[in-house]
């Protein structure tokens, strides 16, 4: 006992336990952003401010939309067009000796047209480009009258007569290289400078004017009188049947060889014209068209080398269409330069006065809508008297048509 009190003794007592500090939990660091995060940089606009300014980049996108649409819008209004007629023409020699008639390689019209078109008004100028020069053709100002939904219209300028059908009709739309032979001395150049007013209702059309009347081709570039000519046409347009008639009075003031001094002496025209338009044949569709003209006071150059004289004439034109792309015309013109005149003779040529009858038939292809070739030949028939013959003027043509 004694032993083992003495072994417990012994024994070393436990250690008194310090007291511990206490431990601080370590401080939270910053969160790093994660590496794609779109940071905003310091003095950077804020997003109102940055909404503002996109606002502002759309409407001025938009004005710029609007600015560029409105220039589009009046390109639209603007259109150019032309057409070239190339051509190589063959005339037979007058005489068994060879003379006259010619071979030939000829450009025959140039024309550029611009045509811009707004709701009361329309600018139309052409022009014509040939070896001979560059000529006015067409230069019109024209007033649509308001509430009339351009159904009447005010045109002031150089212009086509309104007379008749072939006279106005664009030398691009016709079959025949030139227009029939009574057009061309009652109509020639086909232009003057004047006023005319144009209206259409329903299925009526009229168109009437004033002119100085010797047109275009009288070698002057203004009127040499005080006379003005009254020149108009009444017409229908049904679709299939189309026509109207025409009048034409006016003065020119011109000198004969039994006058002692100038005097004014009538220059006047009446004339009719129908065309009808089938589709009972096959191969196409069907046209014919005629024309009638008499008048007093003509010519070729200067619409006044005829004083005083009177003439008429007509044609009549039949066409038929084969396919889209094909055509064959034939024409019959006839015209008398001196009304009631007996024909006569001049050795063993027909009279300058005799009248003439023209046949003519003219083959046409269209290669696509922008491209026509035709070839016409033509037969003018002098009437002669005694020992007089017909002179040998056939005339062959070969014409190449380019327009947009």
């Amino acid at each position: 006992m004694a032993q083992a009190a003495s072994s417990q003794e012994q024994l070393p007592p436990p250690p008194a336990s310090e007291p511990r500090e206490a431990v601080q939990p370590p401080a939270t660091e910053p969160q790093q952003p994660p590496a794609n995060a779109y940071s905003v940089p310091e003095g950077s606009p804020s997003i109102d401010e940055r909404l503002s300014a996109d606002e502002h980049r759309v409407e001025s996108l938009e004005e710029q939309n609007t600015e560029t649409k409105n220039d589009l819008s009046a390109l639209k209004k603007l259109r150019f067009s032309g057409y070239i007629q190339s051509r190589y023409q063959y005339q037979e020699p007058l005489d068994d000796t060879g003379t006259g008639g010619f071979s030939r390689f000829t450009v025959r019209r140039g024309r550029l047209k611009a045509t811009y078109t707004g709701d009361l008004a329309q600018f139309m100028l052409q022009i014509d480009a040939v070896p001979a020069g560059v000529t006015l053709r067409d230069a019109e100002a024209t007033l649509f009258i308001p509430g009339t939904k351009q159904q009447l219209s005010l045109t002031m300028g150089q212009m086509k007569w309104p007379f008749g059908y072939e006279g106005p009709q664009s030398s691009s739309d016709r079959e025949f290289p030139e227009r029939s032979r009574v057009v061309r001395n009652m109509l020639p150049s086909e232009r003057d400078r004047g006023a005319k007013v144009n209206g259409r209702y329903k299925f009526l059309r009229v168109s009437a004017g004033v002119f100085d009347g010797a047109g275009t081709d009288s070698g002057t570039t203004q009127d040499n009188d005080k006379e003005k000519d009254i020149i108009g046409r009444v017409g229908f347009d049904l679709k299939w049947i189309a026509g109207g008639v025409s009048g034409w009075y006016g003065q020119d003031l011109g000198k004969l060889p039994t006058d002692t001094f100038r005097r004014a002496y009538d220059r006047s025209r009446l004339g009719a014209d129908l065309q009808a338009y089938f589709d009972v044949v096959p191969l196409g569709g069907t046209s014919l068209k005629g024309e009638f003209i008499a008048g007093r006071t003509y010519g070729a150059a200067n619409n006044a080398t005829h004083l005083d004289v009177p003439a008429h004439g007509w044609y009549l034109l039949l066409v038929q269409n084969i396919g889209l792309n094909d055509a064959v015309a034939v024409r019959y013109d006839t015209f008398d330069p001196h009304n009631g005149q007996a024909n006569t003779a001049n050795g063993d040529m027909p009279g300058a006065d005799n009248a003439v009858d023209t046949l003519g038939v003219v083959v046409q292809h269209h290669f696509g809508e922008n491209l026509k070739v035709s070839a016409t030949y033509e037969l003018p028939m002098t009437q002669v008297v005694a020992q007089a013959s017909d002179p040998k003027d056939n005339l062959f043509t070969l014409q190449m048509q380019a327009r947009f």
